[in-house]
């Protein structure tokens, strides 16, 4: 576990960004982090709506602008979840099961079961599978071409593929799957049945 103020670079070598080095330094600064830790208990969910709507009706024009620099948004932060994935992967097991309950212990799950109901009509007004299409179609090709290539410089890459893997860890993940396919249906046809015997 890296200690603030340990001098950490990261795996580049000194050769991190702007922004990673901001971080850093305001990650070493005592008040800021007294102040994190103070107001952490304040982030309320109304508070974020409120945030929302200010961001997108005080200043619409400011609001589109920033769709603008989406792209690189969304790549950054997929960016830091991986990194972050990859970070705990080194975790104790001790912490990481403190963290994975506080995460699980603090998260509304009614509001997030609400995403779906929101972001339906919204993904239906931008008609989501027409722009999904290029999108699917171009991973539909690139798949394709890999297959291809494979193929033009072993035609026997699947006969290859196949002997290098693990034929036991198959089984066991065919049979897992199964397993719980089957305790699903099983689960699912006794309150079907309780259902009907109750009515």
């Amino acid at each position: 576990m890296i200690e603030s103020g340990s001098g950490y670079e990261g795996a580049d070598g000194g050769q991190a960004g702007a922004g990673a080095r901001v971080i850093r330094e305001i990650m070493r600064t005592p008040a800021f982090l007294e102040i994190v830790k103070t107001n952490m208990g304040g982030w309320d969910p109304e508070g974020a709506r409120l945030a929302v709507r200010t961001l997108l009706w005080e200043d619409p024009e400011f609001a589109l602008s920033l769709a603008g620099i989406a792209p690189e948004l969304v790549n950054y932060l997929v960016e830091a979840v991986l990194e972050l994935g990859r970070q705990m992967n080194t975790f104790p097991a001790p912490l990481l099961d403190a963290f994975v309950d506080q995460l699980t212990e603090a998260v509304d799950i009614d509001s997030a079961r609400q995403v779906p109901e929101v972001y339906g009509p919204l993904l239906e007004k931008v008609d989501i599978q027409r722009r999904l299409r290029p999108a699917i179609g171009a991973a539909v090709n690139l798949v394709s071409r890999t297959i291809n290539r494979a193929a033009e410089k072993n035609p026997y890459f699947v006969r290859d593929a196949c002997a290098a893997v693990d034929g036991r860890e198959a089984v066991r993940a065919a049979w897992a799957v199964t397993k719980s396919i089957a305790l699903w249906g099983f689960s699912a046809a006794a309150k079907l049945f309780r259902r009907f015997t109750g009515a």
